[in-house]
């Protein structure tokens, strides 16, 4: 079983697929993991990181990506693109409102991210990287992260926790028709 999980920032990607990784069984990706380990190589934060990040490192991960679903099987990937890279994947948008999303990431911030003082600060900054990886990824691929055409299963999170997301994800999943 090949999964994506695609969402908003603060959504819960990657600790959902985290929890199904573990429950169903399948190593899990994170296109996240990938870029804040190149960050901590280059010994910056991960948002100059990313300001700064050329199209050939997009294109370093994108094409990992892709490798990891052509040769490899009973994966979960949590990125915002893996839908496009692994076409035969199920995939799975996890919808939630900003502002629960940014108050998420703001009590539980990463030392591989720069600190913000509030949550108002933070939701600035996550509508701004929003709409600057949008930007990007139609440019670069011609895809909208925003089409729900793009996925299979839709989840909002807002008033979920991570147990309560899982759930839905693994009530979805058997819902499916079976290829």
């Amino acid at each position: 079983m090949k999964i994506v999980i695609c969402g908003r920032i603060g959504s819960g990607k990657s600790t959902t697929a985290q929890r199904i990784a573990k429950e169903l069984d399948l190593k899990h990706y994170s296109d996240g993991d990938m870029m804040r380990a190149l960050a901590i190589e280059k010994g910056v934060k991960l948002e100059t990181f990313v300001k700064q990040r050329s199209d050939a490192v997009d294109k370093m991960i994108d094409e990992k990506t892709m490798m990891i679903g052509k040769k490899e099987d009973n994966f979960i990937f949590d990125s915002r693109l893996a839908f496009h890279f692994i076409p035969d994947a199920i995939k799975i948008f996890l919808e939630v409102s900003e502002e629960v999303g940014s108050e998420r990431i703001f009590k539980h911030q990463r030392k591989s991210e720069a600190p913000v003082k509030t949550a108002k600060e933070l939701l600035k900054k996550n509508k701004e990287r929003w709409e600057t990886d949008r930007q990007r990824f139609k440019k670069l691929y011609g895809v909208d992260i925003n089409d729900m055409k793009n996925y299979d299963i839709v989840i909002d999170t807002t008033i979920l926790d991570v147990e309560g997301t899982v759930h839905e994800i693994k009530r979805a999943l058997r819902a499916l028709p079976k290829k």
